[in-house]
């Protein structure tokens, strides 16, 4: 949500304006003191550097992805003020952004942003060095999320591991909410059981088949609408519905009750197997979807010539153009000029790594704290069951209240357990995976000379975001972090000739944040 912000100060200079965001990662969070404090930080600092804040925003929801309610409305807020734009004060970074959309979507307004608890503030004149350690944290609040979610990944591979259907039951099957495992659907699950039989027959088509299902009452089990001849063809290809399942491309035994027999699965799978034809697959060039036509925008393609030399041209889809073919070898000798130009210092480096690590200090407390309060949580919620449990025993409470009672503390404590393992196995070393970019940065170059076209490739693929080719001529676009390594070795001004020892500059970075 937004707000006005507070009154204006006669005193405050009206050229000084800016705007406060706020935001919390969930509905616990806002009856904390979290929005309330950064208010209050964002607020001091406004009013110590002669700021007149025009609009609070304040957001309390999960954004792994972009579509948080006020951060949309700030960007229109921003992007339709006339005259100069305000400025942007935030917490820290991440509060800010939760993605790389988000981090594009603000830094193309083209506004100074304040992060007020780690002392930075970012602009169009801001230093490469400076750009890029900004960019590292955005990357690593994006890595953090990831973590999270690699850990709910594990626990469904876990729970596939024993033979149970991961997530939402498929057609044919619903949901048991207490025992978190799949069960016939009594309505849909015979339904399923007829597509099999009338398609092991051998002579009904995939349209038919759709016919009939929507004949018998076999719909969407959510929607309710008419189910599609693809969503048909996957349940007939399906091994869930014989009682064994895929999951991540492993194929596991399962526990449920199967819908159809093996022989019967296996004789759908032979009328399928006689229905299909080998089908031609084309060769895969090394650079095709890297490049489009500099001049029509059209996509360029590779075809072979003499059997041995492989051309890279445009389609051709928009009409002629006049762009000329260019050999594989000679694409990747431009690639090679391109990769050139990402690389860094190793003074620089070693600065950038150095307060990489000196920040990381602040995301570890951060992580002791949390799993320091969901322990307290624990011992709570466990000293109540154990005091019920007494309680039953002795005859104060009914047997029908403790296990009412007992379930509910049962899946908290399932909770709290689930969210302390997210905290203690999500990588939070910001040093090693910032080590990482900058490694990769110093070294690109001599990877890709050493590298086949397919590793070049896959190396362009993580340094590049768009290039075009005319005549010759390759332009490239850098993906963040990488344009700002090209920046700042195009301008030289690393350090802005404020500070020639890279040791000063971090210690004077450290002090002040």
């Amino acid at each position: 949500m937004s707000r006005p912000g507070p009154q204006t100060n006669p005193k405050t200079t009206p050229e000084r304006t800016a705007v406060l965001y706020v935001r919390v990662s969930s509905k616990e969070q806002e009856q904390g003191f979290s929005i309330p404090a950064q208010r209050k930080l964002l607020s001091e600092y406004a009013a110590q550097h002669g700021l007149n804040v025009l609009r609070e925003f304040e957001d309390v929801e999960t954004a792994k992805r972009a579509g948080r309610t006020s951060f949309n409305e700030m960007v229109e807020f921003l992007t339709a003020t006339d005259g100069p734009r305000p400025i942007l004060l935030v917490e820290k970074t991440d509060r800010l952004y939760r993605n790389i959309k988000d981090w594009v979507t603000i830094d193309c307004l083209g506004i100074e942003v304040h992060l007020v608890k780690e002392g930075v503030v970012l602009s169009q004149d801001s230093r490469s060095s400076e750009k890029f350690m900004h960019g590292i944290r955005v990357l690593m609040a994006k890595n953090y999320i990831d973590n999270l979610s690699e850990e709910v990944r594990k626990g469904m591979r876990e729970k596939a591991e024993q033979g149970h259907w991961p997530t939402v039951a498929l057609v044919g099957y619903v949901n048991n909410l207490e025992t978190r495992r799949i069960e016939i659907d009594p309505v849909r699950g015979p339904l399923v059981a007829k597509l099999f039989e009338w398609y092991a027959q051998g002579n009904v088509s995939l349209n038919e088949l759709r016919a009939r299902a929507f004949r018998a009452g076999l719909l969407h089990p959510r929607s309710g609408r008419r189910m599609t001849k693809s969503e048909i063809h996957r349940i007939l290809r399906n091994p869930l519905y014989y009682g064994d399942f895929l999951w991540n491309g492993k194929l596991y035994r399962g526990v449920h009750e199967p819908i159809v027999s093996k022989q019967l699965f296996d004789a759908v799978q032979d009328v399928f197997a006689g229905a299909n034809r080998p089908k031609y697959t084309k060769h895969r060039h090394a650079f095709a979807g890297l490049v489009t036509c500099g001049r029509c925008g059209c996509a360029m393609t590779a075809e072979i010539k003499k059997a041995r030399y492989i051309y890279y041209h445009c389609t051709g889809f928009r009409g002629s153009c006049g762009n000329t073919y260019i050999r594989e070898e000679d694409l990747s000798g431009l690639f090679e000029n391109v990769v050139r130009r990402v690389q860094i210092p190793s003074e620089i480096a070693d600065w950038i790594a150095d307060a990489l690590r000196a920040s990381q200090g602040d995301k570890e407390r951060f992580h002791r704290t949390a799993i320091g309060q969901l322990q307290q949580r624990y011992l709570a919620v466990q000293n109540k069951l154990d005091r019920s449990y007494e309680d039953r025993l002795a005859g104060v409470i009914t047997d029908e209240m403790w296990s009412r009672k007992s379930a509910e503390w049962e899946a908290e404590l399932e909770t709290i357990r689930r969210e302390t393992a997210k905290h203690e196995h999500a990588s939070h070393d910001y040093a090693v995976t910032g080590s990482k970019i900058l490694e990769l940065a110093k070294n690109a170059h001599n990877l890709f000379i050493q590298q086949n076209s397919q590793d070049q490739a896959r190396l362009l693929k993580t340094l590049l975001s768009n290039c075009t080719f005319d005549r010759g001529s390759l332009s490239a676009a850098y993906r963040k972090p990488f344009d700002m390594l090209v920046e700042g070795n195009e301008n030289g001004n690393w350090l802005g000739g404020r500070d020639s020892n890279p040791n000063n500059r971090v210690q004077s970075a450290m002090s002040y944040r």
